[in-house]
C-alpha cells in the first residue's frame, strides 16, 4: 500500500473519533506529527447484524465535523478504521498435504461457520489471506463486515468532506506498532498476544514466530460474545458511586483500582471490589481464548501478552491481569517509544489512545 495515497487515518473509536498524521522513525519509534481527538457518540454506529437496518446517530455527523474542521482534513483522501466489533474475524489452519480444492472447500466453510446461521453472502465484505506456515498447517485470516456498515458509514464521511478510499479494523494497525517487536529473535519461539483493549468491546490476537494464529473479536468457535471494553468498567463506577460519566472516568485515573503487585491484599482494595465481577470476565474471556489457543496448537503456554487500547489506561490493570492469567503482561507504551513533532515523548495514555492509527502507517 502507498503511503502517498492517504495522509490522515480517521479512527472511528466508540470512546473518541481521531484524525491521526504519524510516520515510522526506526525499529519500535514512531512520530505523530498531529493528531485530534473528539468525543464519539455513543449511541451503536455499526452492527453485525444482517437483520438490523444501520442507522448513522444524528450527533455522530455534528462531532466528525468537529474533527474535520479541528484536524483540517478538508478534502483529503484518508484511511478509516473502524472498531474491532464490527468485524467478524477467525483464523483458519488448512493443513499444507491438502489438494487445492480441498483447502478451497475448507476456507469456504470456515467463512460460512464465522457469518450467522441463514445469512445472505452478499451482504458482506470479505477477506481471506494466507499468513504463513506454522506446524504443517497454512495459516488463513478471515474477516468479514457488513456491506451496510461501509456504506452508510462511508458515505456520511465522504458527505462531510474526506474521501475514504480504505476500511480497516483497529486490532489490524494496532498488530503493526508491535511488530517489530514480535520477529525479535528472543520473542519468535514466544507465544504472544495483543490484547486491544477498546472501550466498547476488546479483541486478542495471538503470535507465534511473527505469525498471527488466533484472533477473537465477536467470535470463537460458536461463542458470539466479545471481551469486554473499558466502557464497562466505567458503568460499574457509575452505578456504584452515582457518577456521571466523565466524572466516573476521571474516578478510574485517579483513585487506586489495582495494587502496583499482584498480592492476596489487591482484595481489600474497596474500588477493586466494584469492578471486579467485570474485570473477572475480562480475565475468563482472555484465558478462554488463550487455553483454546494453547490446545489447538499443541503449546504449553502464552508466554506474554501486550496491552493496549484506550482501556489500558487503567493504572496496574496490566499487573493484575497478568497474575490472574499466570503470564506476563507487558504496556505497550512501555515497548514503543512514540514522540510528538518536536521530538516528545507521548503520555502511556496518549500511546495507547493513538496507537491502531499510527499502525496504519507502517503498512506495507
Amino acid at each position: 500500500m502507498l503511503f502517498s495515497k492517504y495522509k490522515t487515518v480517521i479512527d472511528l473509536g466508540s470512546r473518541y473519533l481521531k484524525s491521526v498524521k504519524a510516520k515510522q522513525l526506526d525499529t519500535l519509534k514512531y512520530q505523530v506529527d498531529a493528531y485530534n481527538l473528539v468525543e464519539a457518540p455513543q449511541e451503536q454506529l455499526f452492527s453485525t447484524d444482517p437483520s438490523e437496518t444501520v442507522e448513522i446517530p444524528k450527533n455522530f455527523g455534528r462531532a466528525f465535523s468537529q474533527l474535520v474542521q479541528d484536524s483540517g482534513c478538508g478534502k483529503d483522501n484518508v484511511f478509516l478504521l473502524f472498531p474491532d466489533y464490527a468485524f467478524l474475524a477467525n483464523m483458519a489452519a488448512i493443513p499444507n498435504k491438502a489438494v487445492d480444492e480441498e483447502k478451497h472447500e475448507l476456507v469456504k466453510q470456515e467463512i460460512g461457520s464465522l457469518l450467522p446461521p441463514d445469512s445472505d453472502s452478499e451482504l458482506w465484505c470479505k477477506e481471506k489471506r494466507n499468513i504463513g506456515d506454522l506446524h504443517a498447517n497454512s495459516l488463513v485470516l478471515i474477516a468479514a463486515i457488513l456491506r451496510a456498515n461501509i456504506l452508510s458509514v462511508g458515505t456520511e464521511v465522504q458527505n462531510r468532506g474526506p474521501n475514504p478510499i480504505y476500511v480497516d479494523m483497529g486490532l489490524f494497525n494496532a498488530i503493526n506498532v508491535f511488530h517489530d517487536y514480535l520477529i525479535m529473535s528472543e520473542n519468535l519461539e514466544k507465544n504472544i498476544g495483543i490484547l486491544n483493549f477498546g472501550h466498547k468491546a476488546s479483541s486478542l490476537a495471538i503470535f507465534k514466530q511473527g505469525k498471527l494464529t488466533t484472533i477473537h473479536t465477536r467470535t470463537i468457535g460458536s461463542d458470539a460474545s466479545m471481551l469486554v471494553g473499558g466502557k464497562a468498567f466505567t458503568e460499574k463506577i457509575q452505578e456504584h458511586f452515582k457518577l456521571g460519566e466523565d466524572e466516573a472516568e476521571d474516578y478510574k485515573k485517579n483513585e487506586v483500582f489495582f495494587l502496583p503487585e499482584f498480592v492476596p491484599e489487591q482484595d481489600k482494595i474497596a474500588n477493586y471490589q466494584v469492578i471486579k465481577p467485570v474485570f473477572g470476565e475480562l480475565v475468563r474471556g482472555v484465558f478462554t481464548i488463550t487455553e483454546h489457543y494453547v490446545a489447538r496448537f499443541r503449546e504449553f503456554k502464552v508466554d506474554e501478552v501486550i496491552l493496549t487500547g484506550g482501556g489500558a489506561n487503567f493504572s496496574n490493570i496490566d499487573i493484575v491481569l497478568g497474575g490472574h492469567l499466570n503470564t506476563q503482561v507487558k504496556q505497550g507504551a512501555d515497548i514503543v517509544s512514540i514522540v510528538d513533532k518536536d521530538m516528545n515523548e507521548l503520555s502511556a495514555d496518549e500511546k495507547n489512545i493513538l496507537t491502531p492509527a499510527i499502525g496504519a502507517f507502517c503498512r506495507n
